[in-house]
């Protein structure tokens, strides 16, 4: 095991209830940390009700607030109660509810001011062990979620949590991992086609977007792999994707890179760089451009020999994998659109099926791409393997003018069953090598107005996968017990 175990203090929620009398209240549990902070707070409660109720929980205080600021206490003090199951607080329509799978239930009658009168705004809330259940209707204002839960359509499925109490630092969770293991030899969240953020694409977005989020953003998130490809006549170091240019060079990104690890110096950026300008090979300076990046001090410390490393020898540097003609760095053997090539050396293993054909009814073929990811998945390899996994969750299809199934449609789909299949291993350790994605935040976040925009225009309305199960945290917690 990897995981630096401490003790930390879980907090309750601060809530300002109207009435509320002022205590200190703390608990203290043990914990598997995922950082190096210890967490301490007093809060201000509500007084316990009798019979029960959570710490916190007082009807009338409730219900002297304004609806949407009575839900949203009502979710806070269940969350900070119930920190391994699932929450849910609803408008009028009492849900029917397996009663083996509820530990608790209340209604509150809570204020809805208006503009002439008041009336009155009816909460039905639960907590829920686990288990899928069907709503009528989904607005903003008459329905709340908490806990770890999937949705498609009208149905919630609440997951049960085997890492409780567990806390992400995702700017610094390579502080946790034993840093004598290789760089290969423990999970890293990726992405595919790094630079490829939707608003950074001048021609056609909808095709060329694979990232809902730039540079910076994604490492604060956690990724630590990135897809880096160049490629221009003009200047050899500009960002692309395939066929499309986008906006940035290579320094760019490089110098992004050098801000997050001076601010985070326990991790490491694991940046593959690959030459993508179709039509044009690559040109006699290109590893001589780069190499001038690499020693010049601003775009940050690079690795750049042909052993993979240990985390302790690359903690605040950027490690080279290379996908050019070239000497310096890891050389990745990238087969094109395969799901399971091993290179010669056997140092190397990828799947990267980022093309399947489409089915004979014109629609995406899920199951080969999935089948793909899924062996990878199921085949990882031991703690501290010496052989580089990469797999690729990415994928699109362009099979004429007319059948275009772009990356977040896949996305939508791929990432969706990612998470389920994290569910069979919830309470484990493994090692599943690089994970690269299109728009792995998506889960935990929101779709822009782009992603939302090209998602219709495929014939997909709704998302499969939201609520707060967070993709990159969930990889990234494979690493520890």
């Amino acid at each position: 095991m990897y995981l630096k175990t401490a003790h930390i203090t879980i907090p309750s929620l601060a809530l300002l209830l109207a009435g509320a009398t002022a205590r200190p209240h703390n608990q203290n549990f043990p914990v598997l940390q995922v950082r190096n902070a210890s967490i301490t707070n007093e809060t201000t409660s509500v007084s316990t009700s009798a019979g029960g109720d959570p710490e916190g929980w007082d009807t009338k205080a409730l219900a002297a607030l304004p609806k949407l600021d009575s839900a949203r206490a009502q979710l806070s003090i269940l969350n900070t109660e119930y920190p391994g199951h699932g929450v849910f607080i609803v408008h009028d329509e009492p849900r029917e509810i397996p009663t083996v799978k509820v530990l608790f239930s209340k209604r509150v009658d809570s204020l809805d001011p208006g503009i002439i009168w008041d009336s009155t705004y009816r909460w039905y809330t639960y907590v829920v062990s686990s288990g899928t259940f069907t709503f009528a209707k989904i607005y903003n204002q008459d329905f709340l979620l908490g806990g770890r839960y999937y949705q498609y359509q009208d149905e919630i499925t609440f997951v049960p949590v085997a890492k409780r109490n567990t806390v992400v630092n995702t700017s610094s969770w390579m502080a946790n991992i034993d840093g004598e293991l290789l760089v290969s030899g423990f999970t890293i969240p990726g992405t595919h086609d790094s630079a490829s953020q939707v608003s950074r694409v001048s021609w056609l977005p909808e095709l060329g977007g694979t990232q809902s989020s730039w540079i910076p953003d994604q490492l604060t998130k956690g990724i630590r792999f990135f897809d880096i490809r160049v490629g221009s006549d003009s200047n050899p170091l500009k960002l692309r994707h395939g066929k499309l240019e986008l906006e940035g060079t290579a320094d760019d990104v490089f110098m992004l890179f050098q801000e997050f690890l001076a601010a985070n110096p326990t991790e490491t950026v694991l940046c593959s760089i690959k030459w993508d300008y179709d039509g044009a090979g690559q040109p006699s300076n290109f590893e001589s451009l780069l190499e001038a990046l690499f020693i010049d001090g601003r775009h940050g410390e690079w690795y750049t020999s042909s052993t993979l490393p240990k985390l302790n020898e690359v903690r605040g540097k950027i490690v080279l994998l290379r996908r050019y003609s070239g000497s310096l760095g890891f050389y990745m053997d990238v087969s094109n659109n395969t799901p399971d090539h091993t290179d010669s050396t056997g140092q190397f293993r990828v799947q990267d099926m980022y093309s399947p054909s489409t089915l004979p009814n014109g629609t995406p073929d899920y199951n080969t791409k999935w089948n793909a990811v899924e062996k990878f998945l199921n085949t990882h390899p031991a703690s501290n393997s010496t052989q580089l996994n990469l797999n690729f969750l990415s994928a699109v299809n362009i099979e004429s003018v007319s059948v275009l199934y772009k990356p977040a449609v896949w996305a939508n789909e791929i990432n969706a069953r990612m998470q389920t299949w994290l569910d069979t291993i919830e309470s484990q350790t493994a090692n599943l090598g690089i994970v690269a994605m299109d728009f792995p935040d998506v889960p935990g976040g929101d779709w822009s107005f782009s992603v939302k925009e090209m998602m219709t225009q495929s014939g997909q309305t709704l998302l499969r996968l939201s609520g707060q199960v967070k993709l990159i945290e969930r990889l990234i917690l494979t690493n520890f017990a």
